[in-house]
Order: structure tokens, then C-alpha cells, then sequence
């Protein structure tokens, strides 16, 4: 082994179009490289080649490389973390660094055609970790990520994070929601994203006033239990278990707290009949600054926006609905109520029989 000059940026490999070799250019997600490839051709285990380079696609750089010391090595499984084996002594189906244009190429396990290899490899200077995911589905792209609301206010609302995907989420990926207050994530929670078709939803508890809070997602095939055992975050788990990663271009999402006084939201109902008028009776008020919005969901799929203090919507079905009133202040402070009230039937009216 030389010095530690470089990362990873160039993976070469067959298993596009075997027996075909291509070098492909690592997506950089900034603590993972990643490239995924769909195979065209069954082969057995030990013949498709593997190995990551320095240099381009177009212009691969041998001289500094991450493949085993020797030829003839084979991973021993696809859907595991490959320890890097940092002893330069023994040689390894791992990522480990090459010099001088050292090492040979290394080898998969069977692959079968029309199935996805996603590779992962760290960011280290020397030995790395890295894995290859196998799937029989190309996985789902996380294309957008927005949150809500924008302004976050100390003792307000929790943050909800919603996500869009390509396509519908397979039953064999699980998406997460990871945020930190630190930039370094050095400690972290991990909760999951509740998808519903193409869109997902997961939320983050409001910190204290003045903290930042960064965040990103991802998917994996590893489960919660994994990833978080104890309720402890395994950040290379995390990176190397990704299939598809958004974080915003490698800077994350972030938020900050702010402090500002938060709306005292309330109301009343009266009248809980089913094709009667309910009475809503807005009493929400705020010590300082002004409400500016005020936002209602009425648990049948309606809602409205209304400054009126006053006013009466008629169900048409019974049931027990969820009613939520978000009141925003002129700073996007918020603070939301919930009440759960029970549509009932119409009593039956009495017939009267003449004598």
C-alpha cells in the first residue's frame, strides 16, 4: 500500500453487458459513491469483474484503485456491508487501496440477468467499506423533498417532510428520514417514511429554540431494527444500505428554529347531526404580532382557509371525524388543535295514528 492520495470515483465492471467491460462515473452523495447497473446476461459466480478507480468514465486512472490485493477473489455475498480489512498483509474480496496501479480485479457472485447491482463504496483515503444490492425491481428515486412548515418556531408544530417518489415504492424498500442537529450527523435519529403511492411522509419533533436541524432521506432494504438498533443510528449502515439517496445535492436539508410567540389555538363546536348544520366557533388569539391565516381540515377530505371567527359546515355521512385548526401568525408561526367529534344520525320522527 502507498500513501492515501485519493477516493473513489470510477467504477469498472461487466455485469451491464457481460462479459463487456465499462467504467462508469460514481454518483458522489458525499460520504457514498453509488452507481447502479441492470444486467444483461447470467453469469456464474466469480466471473463478472468489479472494481473501483480513481480518475473519469471516459479517462479511469489504475494507478490508485480499490479492489483485493489478488486475483481471483470473489465477494462472498451481495445485500451485506464488506468490511475493508485494513490489514495490508491479507488479501480480501473487499474494497482495499491499491497503489502503482497494485491489486487485481475482484469478483460478484452469480448474477442474473434483468436484475439491478447497486454499488456503494465510502469515502475513505485508504481501505473502504463497500456493498453491491441486488433487486429483481430498479428502485425508486426520491425526487422531491419539501417541508412544512417552513418557518419552525420553538414550543410550534412538528415538522412534517414530505417526499415524492418515480414510482411507487416496492414492497422490498423501506424509506427513511434522517436528521441531526449537528452538520456532521455524529449523532442522529432515523424515523420511517410513510408512503401512500408515490408520495411519503414522516415528521421531526420540534428541538429547542435557536438549533438547527439538518436532514435528508433515503431507502434501503435493511430494516429500522438494522439500521437503528437500540434506537442508536449505525451512520455507515445508513450510507452503505442506501438505494436511492436525496439530500439536496450533498448539502442537505436544514431548518432553524426560531423563537417568536406562538398562536393559542382553539374552537368550539355545537351540533353534531348528520345533514344539520355544525357551529364552529374560532376563539384561537396570540400575545404579540397578529394571526394572519387560519386553516381547517374537517376529517372528511374538506377543508378551508377562513379568517371568519364564525361559521357552519354540514357532514353527510356518520361517523367520528378528526377536526384540525392551524392558526399561523404574521412571523409562520404555528400551532395546531384537534378535536374529534361524532356525527350522528337523525333521530327517527314519531308517526301519529289517528283514532
Amino acid at each position: 500500500m502507498g500513501k492515501l492520495v485519493a477516493q473513489p470515483t470510477v467504477l469498472g465492471t461487466d455485469v451491464a453487458n457481460f462479459p463487456t467491460y465499462n467504467t462508469n462515473s460514481l454518483i458522489n452523495f458525499g460520504k457514498l459513491k453509488q452507481f447502479r447497473v441492470l444486467a444483461s446476461a447470467n453469469a456464474a459466480s466469480g466471473q463478472v469483474k468489479w472494481e473501483f478507480l480513481t480518475g473519469t468514465a471516459g479517462s479511469p486512472n489504475y494507478s490508485t484503485n480499490w479492489r483485493p490485493y489478488i486475483g481471483g477473489l470473489t465477494l462472498f455475498s451481495f445485500d451485506s456491508i464488506i468490511f475493508p480489512h485494513l490489514s495490508s498483509a491479507t488479501a480480501y474480496a473487499a474494497a482495499q487501496l491499491n497503489t502503482a496501479s497494485g491489486g487485481t480485479s475482484g469478483f460478484l457472485p452469480a448474477v442474473t440477468s434483468g436484475r439491478y447491482y447497486t454499488f456503494n463504496i465510502g469515502d475513505s483515503l485508504g481501505n473502504n467499506y463497500m456493498a453491491v444490492w441486488e433487486t429483481t425491481f430498479n428502485p425508486a428515486v426520491l425526487t422531491a423533498v419539501t417541508q412544512n412548515p417552513l418557518v419552525v418556531c420553538d414550543g410550534g408544530d412538528s415538522v412534517s417532510v414530505n417526499v415524492s417518489a418515480n414510482q411507487v415504492i416496492n414492497i422490498s424498500e423501506n424509506a427513511y428520514l434522517r436528521y441531526s442537529s449537528t452538520s456532521n450527523f455524529n449523532i442522529s435519529s432515523l424515523v420511517r417514511i410513510n408512503f401512500n403511492g408515490t408520495n411519503g411522509i414522516a415528521k421531526i419533533p420540534i428541538p429547542s429554540a435557536s438549533n438547527s436541524i439538518y436532514f435528508y432521506v433515503f431507502t434501503s432494504k435493511y430494516s429500522l431494527a438494522t439500521l437503528a438498533p437500540s434506537g442508536i443510528v449505525n451512520e455507515r449502515y445508513c450510507d452503505l444500505s442506501s438505494l436511492s439517496i436525496n439530500n439536496n445535492s450533498n448539502s442537505n436539508y436544514s431548518f432553524t428554529v426560531i423563537t417568536a410567540a406562538l398562536p393559542v389555538t382553539s374552537f368550539n363546536l355545537t351540533a353534531y347531526c348528520v345533514g344539520l348544520p355544525t357551529n364552529f366557533t374560532n376563539v384561537s388569539s396570540i400575545s404579540t404580532g397578529t394571526i394572519s391565516t387560519y386553516n381547517w381540515l374537517f376529517g372528511d377530505g374538506s377543508s378551508i382557509n377562513s379568517t371568519n371567527l364564525l361559521f357552519t359546515k354540514t357532514y353527510t355521512a356518520i361517523g367520528t371525524y378528526m377536526v384540525s385548526l392551524t392558526a399561523t401568525s404574521n412571523l409562520g408561526c404555528q400551532k395546531t388543535a384537534n378535536q374529534n367529534i361524532t356525527i350522528n344520525s337523525l333521530p327517527a320522527a314519531n308517526s301519529i295514528n289517528a283514532n
